[in-house]
């Protein structure tokens, strides 16, 4: 990140430069507005501090230079003065700034917006990948996805589906494993014929043999009609299992027969009919700790284990998330900055069906074109500095550790009830226990705006 630091006085840039020095940062200067514009120009920085009394070229006259130039439309600039007129503050923002610092500031307040906005650039790059995703191959079929582990499995599926053999397919809820059994398919010689999927786990264990392998007339108590099974619908296709962990121990007996012999008996029926299908199934369960549980049969392990293709959790496959996020909001809304840094935070438990229905219940519920970290059901959050961080404070005199860390907190604590009071003061020293007047002076001593 580039922080550009414009002040005449050498004093004011040293202090705020050493504050401001750490690792992954560049720290430029200038003394005056013509060497501001220039470098802003020349080097691009993401961040400037830009005092507005200067000779040569002051602060608002560099605003007015920069303002409507589409190179830095993204530069955020933060305007210091020792004058806290409102009059002149909103005339700045007007003219492009993002933020208004008073002298004399506190050097903790401007390593605060000066984190803010590495938070800021940091999305900005994220959004930059998606977009530069979006120029690329990323679908695959059904399947959408550039990260390295969902290109190993495109190369897989791509292989697995030229043979002839059984497919295993394993992943968390939630990862698509249907959407892969629907891509072997159709890239298979046997995309011209059905392909018949059925859960396996949503099945009675009583209906589940008929509902495998069909059943005649009377064979079971409301069995009034014959019925074929879904083996001889996908006769000559494929046969989608999903939860094949969940399966009875004793219909995991009959189905491994069928698969060993490529023939079936109807429940009820003595006549043997004989099938070809090629079966994938999936699962989420541990198979191998069910088979030592003795829940599962090996033999049918092996048997289904002909290919066995693992689908990625969406949390090891993060440069994905925008990209399917962007997928599903569609056009017509956007995400907000504090909504990507959700979507990039959360550990996605429920893997892509679970983003899917956040990001479509989001789009149902919002009211304006832009999607919030609220509307996707996330808490609310502050800053960047939502607590103190120890470790800065070690090297300081106690004592003035104590009042660093007492101030960071009040600020922190003001900032979250103003933003929970949507910025009502009155409100919020009402939830602070304290006179609005308190709040007030309080909230210039940190420099709250």
């Amino acid at each position: 990140m580039k922080i550009l630091i414009v002040d005449d006085e050498d004093a004011a840039r040293y202090a705020m430069a050493k504050a401001l020095r750490a690792d992954g940062r560049e720290i430029l200067e200038a003394s005056n507005g013509e060497v501001a514009l220039q470098s802003i120009r020349e080097q691009q920085p993401d961040l400037v501090f830009l005092d507005l009394n200067m000779p040569v070229r002051d602060g608002l006259s560099v605003l007015s230079e920069l303002q409507g130039d589409a190179a830095v439309a993204q530069l955020e600039i933060i305007v210091v003065t020792a004058n806290d007129s409102v009059a002149q503050a909103i005339e700045c923002i007007r003219r492009g700034a993002t933020d208004f610092l008073t002298k004399p500031y506190d050097l903790e307040h401007v390593r605060s917006l000066t984190r803010r906005s590495e938070e800021r650039v940091r999305l900005q790059h994220q959004v930059a990948q998606l977009q530069l995703q979006a120029d690329l191959p990323c679908r695959f079929g059904r399947l959408l996805g550039i990260s390295p582990p969902m290109k190993r499995l495109y190369g897989q599926i791509e292989k697995a589906a030229r043979s002839s053999l059984p497919v295993l397919i394993r992943g968390e809820s939630g990862t698509g494993k249907e959407l892969v059994a629907r891509e072997l398919h159709q890239r298979s010689n046997r995309s011209q014929k059905s392909m018949v999927a059925v859960n396996t786990a949503a099945i009675a264990e009583s209906l589940i043999e008929s509902e495998l392998f069909g059943h005649v007339k009377g064979a079971f108590t409301g069995a009034d009609r014959p019925r074929e099974g879904v083996f001889r619908q996908a006769d000559g296709g494929t046969l989608f299992l999903d939860e094949i962990g969940d399966m009875p121990i004793a219909v995991q007996t009959r189905l491994l027969r069928v698969l060993q012999e490529s023939i079936l008996q109807p429940v009820g029926s003595e006549q043997s009919i004989a099938v070809d299908v090629r079966v994938i199934s999936a699962t989420h369960q541990d198979l191998e700790q069910a088979i030592t549980d003795k829940a599962f049969r090996q033999d049918l392990y092996f048997r289904l284990k002909g290919i066995e293709l693992v689908i990625p959790p969406l949390r090891s496959r993060r440069e994905d998330i925008l990209l399917l996020a962007s997928e599903f909001v569609g056009e017509e809304r956007q995400f907000s900055n504090d909504a990507i840094a959700a979507l990039l935070e959360h550990s996605w438990p429920g893997n892509v069906r679970e983003l899917k229905q956040r990001v479509l219940s989001a789009v149902a519920m919002s009211e304006t074109e832009w999607i919030n970290r609220s509307d996707l059901g996330f808490a609310t959050t502050v800053s960047l500095a939502a607590g103190p961080t120890f470790e800065r404070y070690f090297e300081l005199p106690l004592a003035e550790a104590h009042q660093l860390i007492l101030e960071e907190f009040d600020r922190t604590a003001i900032h979250r009830v103003l933003e929970m009071e949507a910025g009502n003061i009155t409100a919020a020293a009402r939830r602070l226990g304290m006179h609005r007047q308190s709040l007030q002076q309080k909230m210039k001593q940190l420099g709250i705006r």
